[in-house]
């Protein structure tokens, strides 16, 4: 089966269409020698906790031991690559059995050859990779720069067309067609499949700024400042510093190579891993990244974010630590950094930092800020900031939204609302600002039909989001439509099975279902997720919900 077909299919119909065909006999690879084994199975246990830099120790470890084992030299790579560590990536790659090398390795290998211009010798590499989808993803990223390399632009077009309609891969691979073409110099059909790109669903901002450049070159400097500037794009801090580069009427960049073409790739991958929770593999697509581009700083701020979620600190620290001073992306490692602090309860000093960063006067540190105060549940200092930023940029819907709910969050109402129907004059299809004044309609039992046509459009604009589908299913509890209620906060569910307040609406539906003891469950596992609301949860938990409203029951 071809990888298309497993990205198409998945994993499980993989196994019984190759059952189906031939007879397989499995051989598992060698046991680590007895006296690494406890070694290799700590190893083991720290990835499955991403913690992958302890993991990557014992996997050494073992190494020393047991120096040829494949399944030991596929454990180090993938560790140190997930850690951000190319050197030790690199050394557990050299240390792989000539007859056996594991596909990390190999991929670890044809970056390394790809960025150094030994084009050959990563083909190699990349035909004998053999691994789960998600590597041999990486290898297929990487194989489409061989053969731009090597003057096979059309086999590039060609075989990436059948991706172009798989979510959420189809704007990524329109995107790999664009750069390859735009790097063969074939500007007219670049610039197409860069518009296509661009609209299929796929936000890729080193992409995106070699798309302007190439508008640029062209001598439609107008559309490259419109593409950069608009709603999208223009809060990217690279794609900022493009439009400033346009404006100012600098040198277009660089002719792309093939590893900064391979390296954005891997970056629009680690992306994709990222939104589908496989943190593991975002974090190697990377490392890979900036062993083909040392210079993509967007890999590093997402490296930073990543391990910053899972609780890695000083990993992702010592990552925002090389991001340089003259970066585009060095204001966001501050503020990155901050964030980190208010993950570690020091949220003094975050603040300290985030002030420090707005004292520049860059907006994006200033909103950074206020978002900082709003997030400590400092709402009227973060109203204030929000404020002088309005003042100076009165047409970003953005300012309004957050500060309409920092007004919300201290019972100003009226004033909230006027902010959230500003922000949706300026930017009428918005799914956060529609779910938020469409959630808040239907919670006060205000405007209804209208709040609830809000929060569908939400649905249809972003419909893997776990907070709107929970909106939605609210609506319908709200309005006395039980089927509905319970279908869609049952999917909320699933999308975001850890947020406290999905789990506490779970249970008010099943409870209105009779289903008392689901009911009680799924409060008493929203108490667990630390919830706000905390102490209405634990009367719930008591004594249920009240009697429904006559009216309400009628309706039904």
């Amino acid at each position: 089966m071809t990888l298309l077909q497993r990205l198409v299919t998945g994993a499980s119909v993989l196994c019984l269409a190759s059952c189906a065909s031939f007879k397989y006999t499995y051989t598992p690879p060698a046991p680590p020698q007895a006296r690494g084994y406890a070694d290799h199975l700590v190893g083991r246990v720290a990835n499955l906790r991403q913690d992958h830099a302890a993991a990557a120790d014992r996997y050494f470890a073992a190494l020393a031991r047991d120096s040829d084992n494949a399944a030991l030299v596929e454990g180090a790579v993938t560790a140190s690559l997930a850690a951000g560590d190319l050197d030790r990536a690199r050394e557990a790659a050299r240390m792989a059995p000539r007859n056996d090398v594991p596909a990390y390795a190999r991929l670890m290998r044809a970056s390394d050859a790809m960025a150094a211009g030994r084009i050959r010798q990563a083909g190699q590499e990349l035909s004998a990779v053999e691994g789960t989808a998600a590597q041999e993803l990486t290898a297929r990223m990487l194989q489409t720069w061989v053969d731009a390399a090597e003057n096979r632009v059309d086999n590039v077009v060609t075989d990436l067309a059948p991706f172009a309609s798989i979510r959420p891969y189809g704007g990524l691979f329109t995107y790999q067609q664009a750069l390859a073409l735009d790097y063969a110099g074939r500007s007219e059909e670049a610039l197409a499949a860069y518009q296509a790109a661009a609209t299929n669903g796929m936000f890729l901002p080193p992409a995106v700024a070699r798309h302007a450049q190439l508008l640029a070159r062209s001598g439609a400097q107008t559309e490259a400042l419109a593409l950069l500037q608009s709603d999208a794009n223009r809060v990217n801090p690279e794609l900022i510093a493009a439009a400033q580069r346009v404006e100012a009427g600098a040198p277009a960049a660089e002719r792309l190579t093939p590893a900064q073409g391979a390296a954005i790739g891997l970056y629009g991958l680690a992306a994709i891993y990222k939104q589908e929770n496989d943190e593991t593999s975002a974090l190697a697509a990377l490392s890979l990244s900036l062993a083909l581009d040392s210079k993509l700083d967007a890999s590093r701020m997402m490296f930073a974010q990543i391990q910053g979620g899972l609780g890695n600190i000083d990993a992702a620290h010592a990552m925002l630590a090389r991001i340089p001073d003259d970066s585009p992306y060095a204001a966001g490692a501050d503020i990155t950094e901050a964030w980190l602090l208010v993950d570690s309860g020091r949220e003094d000093e975050a603040l300290a930092l985030a002030r420090t960063a707005a004292a520049t006067g860059d907006l994006r540190a200033r909103r950074a800020l206020a978002d900082m105060h709003r997030n400590l549940r400092q709402y009227d200092q973060a109203e204030a900031i929000y404020s002088e930023l309005i003042a100076e940029t009165p047409n970003e819907w953005r300012l309004y939204f957050a500060r309409g709910a920092a007004r919300e969050r201290q019972g100003r109402w009226p004033e909230a609302e006027a902010d959230f129907q500003h922000a949706l004059e300026l930017s009428p299809e918005q799914p956060d600002v529609l779910n938020y004044l469409g959630y808040t309609w239907v919670d006060r039992g205000e405007h209804m039909q209208e709040g609830l046509a809000m929060i569908q459009r939400a649905a249809v604009l972003r419909p893997m989001s776990g907070a709107i589908i929970d909106s939605l299913g609210w609506a319908y509890f709200k309005m006395g439509d039980y089927a509905l209620a319970l279908e869609n906060l049952e999917r909320a569910i699933e999308l975001s099975p850890a947020d406290p307040t999905l789990n506490d609406h779970l249970g008010d539906i099943y409870w209105r279902l009779g289903r008392r003891i689901e009911a009680r469950f799924q409060w008493q596992r929203a108490l667990a997720l630390e919830p706000d609301n905390a102490a209405a949860i634990e009367t719930k938990v008591a004594n249920g919900l009240p009697p429904e409203p006559p009216s309400q029951a009628a309706t039904r």
